[in-house]
């Protein structure tokens, strides 16, 4: 291992600000250059981070400075488009989620990764929770037995985006579904072992964000958004290869408790069934396991331990060790591959009504 730290840089500073959080405080890389359209952000936060470089051009940042790593950190439209640049570049790349819009180009991006000879990694920060990791222990030891099924939701009661890219087809992709159900659909086959999908079903709707309700950010309430082309809502069914089945359910409005906004992974099992309830991202109470003990039923409460770098931080903090020492990445672009095959099969489902079925 190299005793010099790896050069980092974030590309989009709205959701980056969590990634370079993870550079600023990790042993193995350094923050070294930032990039952002919007000149008053870009210059606020590149002085608060005493970053050595900024830009409004990542085109030219990824030219002019050397980096080993980069975070992409833009509109799901341009995430290919900014990957690719990178890698060919030279660098490492850490993508935001969702990995692309469509199979496509997210196929675009792994084939430009084995060209340069690059790891291309997917911003899962979930997967950085203790208790989402305590999940896939228990998916993986047999503590379950055979898993068939799994039950996913990330449902808000008011989650709308009031203003910006998130409500455009054109950069985001979709809506509800590719913004929060890609992540539990990712949490849920990572703590499988990513079985392959073999078929499936989906449906959406927009019945809130047209009529500019149940928003949050810019937009005055009632105010209607006739830009808002994506679902608030959608569902899907989805048949695994191993014989299990997936039902997933993601929101950005419905009548609900008053601002809910809740993450569910259920995993039932022949042996027991195990709970993942994140609540307004709460770090409490968030786990249960359901099985039987001589014939009674029992319920266990876990309390896993929080405490550290989480989340984006630790995600950067991980991936940054795995590079410097030359070991396997854990959030690869395969990885990211198979939620966007499920979610392109989903949207197509919805369009035309009918089940997909999935090559492989």
């Amino acid at each position: 291992m190299s005793e010099q730290k790896l050069r980092g840089g974030v590309i989009g500073l709205g959701v980056g600000k969590a990634h370079a959080k993870g550079y600023r405080t990790s042993p193995d890389v350094e923050l070294i250059a930032v990039c952002d359209s919007n000149e008053e952000r870009l210059q606020t936060l590149a002085a608060e981070w005493a970053a050595p470089v900024h830009y409004t051009d990542y085109r030219r940042m990824l030219r002019e400075t050397p980096l080993d790593m980069v975070s992409i950190c833009l509109p799901n439209a341009l995430h290919a488009e900014a990957t690719i640049a990178a890698l060919e570049a030279g660098m490492h790349v850490v993508c935001e989620k969702p990995m692309a819009p469509t199979t496509a180009a997210a196929r675009r991006m792994l084939d430009a990764a084995r060209l340069h000879n690059r790891h291309l990694m997917i911003a899962y920060n979930f997967r950085y929770r203790p208790d989402t990791r305590w999940m896939k222990q228990m998916a993986q030891s047999g503590a379950l037995g055979t898993i068939y099924q799994a039950n996913v939701s990330w449902r808000r009661e008011t989650g709308i985006p009031g203003s910006g890219w998130f409500g455009a087809k054109t950069l985001a992709g979709g809506g509800a579904l590719i913004d929060l159900g890609v992540h539990v659909i990712d949490l849920s086959l990572w703590m499988m072992g990513f079985p392959a999908a073999k078929t499936v079903s989906g449906d959406t709707r927009r019945l809130f964000g047209p009529r500019g309700l149940k928003t949050w950010g810019s937009r005055p309430p009632g105010q209607p958004r006739p830009d808002f082309d994506v679902e608030d809502g959608g569902v899907g069914f989805i048949r695994l290869a191993n014989g299990a089945h997936m039902i997933v359910l993601a929101t950005w409005a419905e009548h609900n408790q008053p601002q809910e906004d809740a993450i569910r992974v259920e995993l039932q099992g022949t042996e027991g069934t195990a709970v993942l309830h994140i609540r307004n991202y709460r770090t409490d109470d968030t786990l249960r396991f359901y099985t039987e003990m001589h014939g009674e039923p029992v319920t266990v409460v876990l309390s896993p331990r929080f405490g550290g770098p989480q989340g984006h931080e630790a995600l950067i903090h991980d991936l940054a060790a795995c590079l410097r020492r030359d070991l396997p990445v854990p959030t690869d672009g395969e990885q990211g591959l198979a939620a966007i095959q499920i979610l392109e099969a989903l949207y197509e489902s919805a369009a035309t009504g009918r089940e997909v079925a999935l090559d492989g």
